[in-house]
């Protein structure tokens, strides 16, 4: 069966993948607990758009070189505006995007295994949820407010000593880095103690002590795993154990050994799932 790849996510222990079935375009969630097996073939498609409550498969069918969208989705998605938003004047939203934008949301410090502190927001109910696919070594909650207070808060502070973005690429590098959980935990904690003199006064009522965000046990072991990551070129297909997973890549092994599979990658990708034949992927040395 043929899908396109339309992101990856959490559920409380393990990874999924979201899929779009081709011939009906019912949207999936397929578990990665257990087994991975697919072909990455070399079409790619535009994903869709979200229009406030479910996902829609692109109108015209585009076919992309390069992105995951293409610019008329990118014009109908519902979630984009608040992408660029910084809480202070919001545009104009529909009415589920409202409520989604008005809930409660929660500010988060994250260390990933360097110096770099990032700054984040997650909905209430994806508080945990949120932060683990990210997959820091170490997060903290920090903050609870409407959408738009945190998204200030978020803004202000990306403008001095945190950052709003953390590439995949190099989360990835940082995967098997020397930093230790506990000095990760420390950092995100000397962070969040600087807040009340980095936020203006109007902020300090959002904010709390900071809770330490679980990370899966998943994740935990998988820190331990001597791994390489794989090139993704058309054709190769994946096949093996998933044994690890941290926030988007997963851990597959096979005969050969294990390999970090980055499910980034697969956005906007037709996949083949179980598929008979196909080579094997091109090991890239050195990046772990």
């Amino acid at each position: 069966m043929q899908v396109l790849g339309l992101g990856y996510g959490w559920w409380d222990e393990g990874p999924f993948l979201r899929v779009r079935n081709l011939h009906d375009h019912v949207v999936r969630e397929l578990p990665l607990d257990s087994e991975l097996s697919l072909a990455v073939l070399p079409d790619r498609r535009c994903t869709g758009y979200y229009d406030g409550e479910r996902s829609h498969p692109c109108p015209d069918g585009e076919r992309l070189r390069t992105g995951t969208t293409c610019a008329s989705c990118q014009q109908r998605d519902a979630f984009r505006p608040c992408m660029t938003c910084d809480g202070t004047r919001c545009p104009r939203l529909s009415a589920s995007m409202r409520r989604y934008c008005r809930q409660d949301h929660h500010l988060y410090l994250a260390c990933f295994g360097d110096e770099t502190i990032k700054v984040g927001t997650a909905s209430h109910p994806r508080r945990r949820r949120r932060v683990v696919e990210q997959g820091p070594l170490a997060a903290v909650r920090v903050a609870r407010a409407e959408g738009p207070t945190i998204k200030q808060m978020e803004r202000a502070l990306s403008q001095g000593a945190f950052t709003e973005t953390m590439r995949r690429s190099r989360k990835t590098a940082l995967l098997q880095g020397t930093m230790s959980v506990g000095d990760a935990e420390q950092r995100v904690r000397e962070a969040a103690a600087t807040l009340p003199e980095l936020l203006p006064p109007q902020f300090h009522d959002a904010l709390y002590p900071p809770v330490l965000v679980p990370q899966p046990a998943l994740a935990v072991r998988s820190r331990e795993l001597s791994v390489q990551p794989l090139q993704l070129d058309d054709d190769v297909v994946l096949r093996g154990e998933v044994v690890g997973a941290i926030g988007h890549v997963v851990f597959v092994r096979d005969e050969d050994g294990v390999f970090a599979v980055d499910l980034g990658d697969l956005k906007a990708r037709v996949l083949e799932l179980n598929p008979r034949g196909g080579k094997k992927p091109v090991v890239q040395l050195g990046l772990f």
